[in-house]
């Protein structure tokens, strides 16, 4: 009960015309920026810090987590509308909601997936408010070791995502890896296949969707002359409601994302787009009709909708409570956190106790406020797309330049946009899946690094991975696991003829 009434200090703090109006329009900000390419939670809060300069703590507080929390909303929109994803976490949405909208239920698609982002979300805050100081204590126990074992468990997911070609899925899933290795390496800072300066960093994992999955789908769609079917034009809110029987449908999956995203987001390092790959995964292997995944499957949709919002407070618990960020854009919120004198760590809730419950009570108003005004907006975002049809492909072609470019204001993010827009067309046409490759460029690299980092801690010993607790429990759940997606998909098949005959 002692939250509760910490929390309703904070919104005695918040619920001022100034603080909602703030949080309503940090929000709408956070949507723009994350429905745009190249742009994302990280660019988003960076872009409005300077905003917070001579604002109340609280206020300047509410203004960078309404964006950062509007920024996972907003990814949708272009990835369900133009299959152009605005930040990774939004690939999965595009593989699923982007088939929806092809078919004609754009509108179903943009309505669940706000309705599952507010769950998510909701899900999240519950465990922010109430059991922050918990969660983390056990988060610290997690290492290296640890960390490596959950980026293998997620790369093991590329069996699911393999669709019916197996050979194909590990050939991309090697080229991901390769495309991984790009730069210097994190332990030693050797350069690996830098050919030119603008590598040594490695290639902008934005960059690479932009063009996999926006020019990709383009110079496809021109190719086969694709039309999107819009319908008649309707500014009807009621027809882009989800219906009772889609809510049931993704029910469950919703809820398992929340859990999932919170989970992972409390993880330092993995955030929203491990977790919604793994949701993703999850999914498709509990599912009685995983043939539909890829080809607009609600539970597909819904699932990593939620995972990717309710990392978003999951992502804060370590940030509050340890002064560890857990993603990108946390790690901003730390710089803004020491930019107004606080201390972020143990001492936060204690020194700045009610600048910290009105940032969370901020970030509740924020949720409610982008559910509706999300599924309000739905009808301008369909009709608005209605308006340019036949102009898309230079609009997408556009969009996907200028966010290619503001990625480091450089022309060379264009060329790696346009290389990979070749490749996702070459991959699409000739049906290799885009799944494997790119959860294996986000997850390569960890794995290496936690890899590298468990070895030395070990003095070059393996038994470092079986010797701790947590890792060797992770490692069983992994047996466990596999041992029953195993069963699962042998009983799945015996039913098969049965259900036939």
């Amino acid at each position: 009960m002692d939250a509760l009434t910490q929390l309703a200090g904070g919104f005695s703090e918040v619920l001022t015309v100034y603080n909602i109006l703030l949080i309503f329009l940090a929000g709408m900000i956070g949507t723009v920026v994350g429905a745009l390419p190249g742009l994302g939670p990280s660019a988003g809060i960076a872009l409005m810090l300077p905003l917070t300069f001579g604002m109340p703590h609280a206020s300047g507080l509410c203004l960078l987590t309404g964006v950062y929390m509007g920024t996972m909303y907003g990814g949708r929109i272009t990835s369900i509308l133009i299959n152009t994803p605005g930040d990774a976490p939004a690939i999965i949405t595009a593989m699923e909601g982007y088939p929806m909208m092809l078919r004609g239920q754009g509108g179903l698609a943009l309505g669940l997936s706000a309705f599952s982002s507010f769950i998510g979300g909701f899900f999240g805050l519950a465990v922010l408010i109430f059991f922050a100081p918990v969660v983390s204590s056990y988060a610290i126990y997690l290492g290296a070791p640890e960390y490596f074992l959950l980026m293998l468990l997620g790369l093991s997911t590329i069996i699911l995502l393999a669709g019916d070609n197996m050979v194909k899925a590990l050939l991309m899933a090697c080229v991901g890896v390769l495309v991984s290795t790009f730069g210097s390496d994190y332990i030693s800072g050797h350069i690996r296949f830098a050919f030119t300066p603008e590598l040594i960093e490695g290639i902008d994992f934005v960059a690479i969707i932009i063009g996999l999955y926006g020019l990709g789908e383009v110079f496809y769609n021109l190719e086969k002359r694709v039309r999107i079917d819009l319908g008649k034009p309707s500014f009807n809110i009621r027809e882009y409601i989800p219906p009772a029987s889609a809510i049931k449908e993704s029910s469950g999956a919703t809820v398992r994302g929340s859990i999932l995203g919170t989970v992972i987001g409390i993880l330092p390092g993995a955030g929203a787009t491990v977790a919604t790959f793994l949701e993703y995964a999850l999914e498709r292997r509990i599912s009685r009709k995983p043939e539909e995944f890829g080809k607009g499957a609600i539970a597909g949709l819904a699932g990593p909708e939620a995972s990717n919002n309710a990392s978003v407070p999951g992502s804060l618990i370590p940030l509050i409570t340890l002064g560890i960020p857990g993603s990108g854009g946390t790690a901003i919120m730390l710089g803004a956190l020491i930019m107004f004198g606080m201390q972020p760590g143990p001492l936060l809730m204690i020194k700045s106790g009610d600048v910290v419950w009105a940032m969370i009570a901020g970030l509740v108003l924020a949720n409610i406020f982008l559910l509706f005004s999300n599924v309000l907006l739905i009808p301008v975002f369909v009709n608005l797309l209605r308006s340019v049809q036949g102009h898309l492909a230079s609009v997408v072609i556009a969009l996907c330049v200028v966010g290619a470019f503001s990625l480091a204001y450089s022309t060379f993010n264009i060329w790696v946009a346009l290389v990979f827009g070749v490749l996702g067309y070459l991959m699409k046409k000739a049906d290799y899946p885009t799944g494997p490759f790119i959860l294996a460029v986000v997850l390569a690299p960890l794995a290496e690094n936690y890899f590298r980092q468990s070895i030395m801690l070990g003095q070059g010993d393996w038994a470092i991975f079986i010797d701790r607790p947590i890792s060797l429990g992770i490692i069983i759940a992994m047996v466990v696991l596999g041992g029953l997606g195993m069963a699962t998909k042998r009983f799945m098949k015996r039913r098969e003829p049965a259900a036939r005959a």
